[in-house]
């Protein structure tokens, strides 16, 4: 059964890229072109507060899911059973 990488709790992003990095890691890639997951930063300035958005590509799907949800410091990531 495939596993699938799933954002669950985007509240607690602290924008620090680690996923991004253990992604392009496994792809062999340098830089953030062709980044499979992207984090956007949104400043909200009524509170002055900074929040993170993610999007993943489903390609993802093809890498090693698990470490990417590991890496992450605040474990915004889940790994799902694909049916």
């Amino acid at each position: 059964m495939p596993r699938t990488l799933k954002i669950s709790f985007p509240e607690k992003c602290v924008g620090c890229e680690m996923c991004i990095l253990e992604a392009q890691r496994q792809l062999s890639k340098v830089g953030l072109e062709g980044a499979l997951i992207r984090v956007f930063r949104n400043t909200n300035s009524k509170l002055g507060n900074i929040e993170y958005s993610l999007e993943i590509d489903p390609r993802i799907n093809s890498l090693n899911v698990d470490k990417i949800a590991q890496i992450c410091p605040k474990l915004v990531f889940e790994v799902e059973e694909a049916e």
